[in-house]
């Protein structure tokens, strides 16, 4: 089938909003907002507002009464705070976590360890991930490559926290989990809070895929994220644990990542703003919209969020 939607005007756009039972009291700010934000990326946010479909059909495309246009932006407004907040914790931990593998590699296998395959799981992976590693150096014009090859002559690459520096958190993340000393992976865990090393690569997993989604100015509020946390039992108080016969799984939601982050900045500094910024911030929206992002309804009595309350 070939697509044969027409772009239409924004005078359009409300029209059509306007037809399908939303209120759009205010139109200039709805015509600023289409203008400046646009109809498909501000639709992600009203289609929980949505009538149910009939039977055989994705969509109604019809808002529920009453549901008006100022609602959708302050979602919209709230996501967007959100994403900053998350980013934020998200740094840390990523910083956090370059220092505490680069040390700990270092120390164990020496100033080049990344560049020696018996410290890595798989050979042909390690291959892989150094080539890319030895590109992304050489197109690098940081001055501290550049420094490196003012002075030195072999080896030829620079030393691991010199090149950690030059990865991606995804890129990272895979480096971490290639690691073949468990030694390593589990000294690493404990730095940032987590009980083991595979908690640590489930959980560094799923934060960078959220990352990505930050970078991009993806949307948190209500989504179902593709990489789920591990179910990290010292946090099961405050999780939000989906029960599947004997296997318990947390549920796919932006909540227990958001526990997790909690949990792992508390770990590096007990003093930390961010659980109480975080509540704060989720207390602002109605009990529907919290639950839509995976928050229990008693999630302000579980012990995470009591203690940011202090």
């Amino acid at each position: 089938m070939d697509y044969q939607k027409p772009a239409t005007t924004i005078d359009a756009q409300i029209a059509l909003l306007q037809q399908r039972g939303l209120a759009c009291k205010d139109e200039d700010l709805v015509r600023r907002w289409l203008i400046t934000v646009g109809y498909y990326r501000l639709s992600a946010y009203w289609l929980p507002f949505e009538k149910a479909p009939a039977s055989g059909q994705t969509r109604s495309k019809v808002f529920a009464d009453g549901t008006e246009f100022e609602t959708i932006i302050q979602i919209y407004t709230f996501d967007r705070r959100l994403r900053l907040l998350v980013s934020e914790a998200i740094e840390r931990i990523e910083i956090a976590l370059r220092s505490s593998w680069t040390h700990r590699l270092s120390i164990a296998h020496g100033s080049h360890a990344h560049m020696d395959a018996r410290h890595f799981k798989n050979g042909w992976r390690h291959a892989q991930q150094l080539s890319a590693l030895a590109g992304r150096v050489e197109s690098s014009n940081e001055v501290f490559v550049d420094h490196y090859r003012a002075k030195y002559d072999q080896p030829y690459m620079p030393p691991l926290w010199v090149v950690t520096e030059l990865l991606t958190f995804g890129e990272l993340s895979k480096w971490v989990a290639a690691t073949a000393d468990p030694k390593i992976g589990a000294g690493v865990a404990r730095d940032l809070g987590l009980p083991t090393r595979e908690t640590l690569e489930g959980a560094i997993q799923a934060i960078a895929y959220v990352r990505n989604i930050c970078a991009h100015h993806g949307r948190l509020w209500n989504r179902r994220l593709v990489k789920r946390i591990p179910n990290i039992k010292r946090f099961g108080a405050d999780l939000s644990v989906d029960i599947n016969g004997d296997q318990a799984q947390p549920e796919n939601y932006i909540y227990n990542l958001l526990v997790v982050l909690c949990r792992m900045l508390l770990a590096q500094s007990p003093d930390t703003s961010f659980p109480s910024r975080l509540k704060n911030l989720v207390s602002e929206r109605s009990a529907p919209q919290t639950q839509a992002m995976g928050f229990p309804i008693d999630w302000m009595d579980r012990p995470l969020w009591k203690l940011a309350g202090e």
